[in-house]
């Protein structure tokens, strides 16, 4: 049974994340939370109305990630003579399936 009111660990589990994800959300204010003390709590309709609103956890940042990934394939590339144009394609072939799955 899922209770009304939830701390960390619980909406961590109901939304299968980390505990540490959770405390990112929440710090980053992307995430509501009630502090009681020292501690956040959670009420599960809050929660869930911004899971149906907030899309942060469907898709996460992967535009940051694919550029870290492009930058560093780009430098690979760049040290063996291939060209960075094919990887700069594919990445943005995933790029444009990530949005059109979204």
């Amino acid at each position: 049974m899922i209770k009304a009111i939830m701390n960390v660990e619980d909406v961590a589990r109901y939304l299968g994340f980390s505990v540490k994800k959770i405390y990112r959300l929440v710090e980053t204010n992307k995430m509501p939370a009630s502090k009681v003390g020292r501690q956040y709590r959670f009420i599960k309709d809050v929660v869930d109305r911004w899971l149906k609103d907030s899309d942060i956890l469907i898709r996460p940042d992967w535009d940051k990630r694919l550029d870290t990934v492009l930058g560093r394939m780009r430098a690979r590339a760049s040290r063996k003579n291939i060209g960075t144009e094919d990887i700069a394609r594919e990445i943005n072939q995933v790029r444009s399936q990530r949005r059109a799955d979204a």
